[in-house]
This record gives C-alpha cells, sequence and structure tokens, in this order.
C-alpha cells in the first residue's frame, strides 16, 4: 500500500504542477509539461520497457504469455465489480463476479478462460475515471502521467482512484502488489509492440498522434459506456477538453496519416 500511496502522491503532485503553470495552448493548456513528460515516458521506454517486453516475448512460450494475460484479465474482474456499483451497475458487477469465480474455479486461477465454455457474461471492463465522468465531470484537459502515459486530468485522479478500490491492492502484500503490477505493465507493454510501426509510419507529431489517438479512443469508450456530452476543443474557451470525434473540426487520425503519406 505504501508504493501506491507514493505513486498516487506523486501523479496528484505532478498535476498541481502542470495546472499552476501558464497554459502555451489553449486547445492543450499543459502541453508545456505534457510534451517533456511524454519525451521522458519515451525515453524511459526505449531503454526499459520496449527491451524488458521484447526479451519477455522472446523467452516466454505465447500460451504462456496467453494464460498470464487470462490471469490478470480475470483479476481485473474484482476491480470491474466494485467500479460497477459505484456507477449503481449491480448487474454488471454480479455479472464480473460471476466470471471471476468461474475462471478462477475451473480456469487454474484464471490461467485459461473458460467463457465460452460456461457461457459467461461478456466481460465489461470499467474504471474510476469513468465514475467521475458519469458524475457530471465529463470533460477535462489532456494530461501526461510520469511512466504511465496519456491521460486527461479527471482521469488521472480516476488512477489513483482505481488503485483504492481494486480488491487486489488489499487482497496481497506491498512487494505482491509491486510485483504484480510489474507483470501486468510487462505483460500489457509485449501486446503493444506491433503499434510501435503504426504509430512512427503514421504520425507527423508523434505526441500529436498519441494525444489525439488516446481522446478519440477514451472519448468513444466513455460513450459506449453511456457518458453524454462530451465537447469538443472548440465548443469551450481557454481549455482543450476531450476530443469528440464525431466533431469534423478536429483533427483526426485519418488526416494524420494523410498529412505524413503525403
Amino acid at each position: 500500500m505504501k508504493y501506491f500511496q507514493l505513486l498516487g502522491t506523486l501523479i496528484i503532485a505532478a498535476a498541481i504542477t502542470a495546472c499552476a503553470g501558464n497554459p502555451p495552448n489553449p486547445y492543450d493548456p499543459y502541453e508545456g509539461y505534457n510534451r517533456p513528460t511524454y519525451a521522458f515516458n519515451t525515453a524511459f521506454d526505449n531503454a526499459i520497457s520496449k527491451p524488458v517486453a521484447k526479451g519477455y516475448v522472446h523467452v516466454v512460450p505465447k500460451t504462456v504469455r496467453t494464460g498470464v494475460s487470462n490471469s490478470l484479465s480475470n483479476l481485473g474482474d474484482t476491480h470491474n465489480a466494485v467500479v460497477h456499483v459505484t456507477q449503481g451497475e449491480f448487474l454488471s458487477a454480479l455479472e464480473s463476479v460471476h466470471r471471476f469465480v468461474f475462471n478462477t474455479t475451473f480456469g487454474l486461477l484464471g490461467f485459461v478462460d473458460v467463457t465460452e465454455m460456461f457461457n459467461l457474461p461478456s466481460k465489461k471492463t470499467n474504471d474510476m475515471g469513468t465514475t467521475y465522468a458519469k458524475m457530471g465531470w465529463a470533460n477535462s484537459n489532456y494530461f501526461v502521467i510520469p511512466f504511465v502515459g496519456p491521460s486527461t486530468s479527471r482521469d488521472t485522479v480516476g488512477v489513483v482512484s482505481d488503485v483504492f478500490v481494486n480488491p487486489a491492492t488489499y487482497a496481497f502484500n506491498d512487494w505482491q502488489a509491486l510485483g504484480l503490477y510489474t507483470v501486468g505493465l510487462v505483460n500489457l507493454r509485449s501486446e503493444l509492440l506491433d503499434v510501435d510501426s503504426v504509430t512512427k509510419s503514421a504520425a507527423l507529431d508523434p505526441y500529436v498522434f498519441q494525444r489525439e489517438a488516446y481522446l478519440q479512443y477514451r472519448n468513444q469508450l466513455l460513450k459506449n459506456r453511456g457518458v453524454k456530452h462530451i465537447r469538443s476543443a472548440h465548443e469551450k474557451e481557454g481549455g482543450f477538453d476531450d476530443y469528440d470525434d464525431d466533431d469534423d473540426s478536429g483533427l483526426s487520425i485519418a488526416e494524420l496519416a494523410r498529412q505524413r503519406n503525403q
């Protein structure tokens, strides 16, 4: 718990520091902070995260990697269940518990996904950032979290909250939780290795590409989860709101790719 409390404190401190600055870009008010943090994250990824992920893929057989991914996903259903409750989605919470029980018992602690075998409910991921959006914090500025990556000011608070509502945080001691977190990061990074080439080939500006890609993806995800009234950057003066992918006036990923190809 001490590790996660320290991580949360550092993230919140970084957010406060960013908010205190003079925004250089009205559509990305924290860009003066975001770009250096993006550069740091990229350097850290190239020096440590990416090589470790490549080594993991090279050494660990695909069957084992799939099992690890399934186990982590299964454990994540306990977190999803709690978050569903915070949003009043009690049926979804029960479905997540149902999935967890069956995958844990019949799937060897989740190593084997028995969703199809037992006709389990489909997986519904969730997070506290969505909870805050449903509570009314629908729009927030783009924000890059150190070591984590693209987010928004709302979802940064959500990331910290996710740690405290996650049952795994309390089920394991500090070292076990840190180990589980590390394995999860390595597994996730290994699954994203193929994305690197796409990003490099499509992006006119890698920072802008990541920002627009994240905001488009995140907004669509929030809409799919029932969050309404998400405005685009051009509908609010003085701040960069979450990007609305229905607004053709914004910069789209397709447009970035077109510019790069030209």
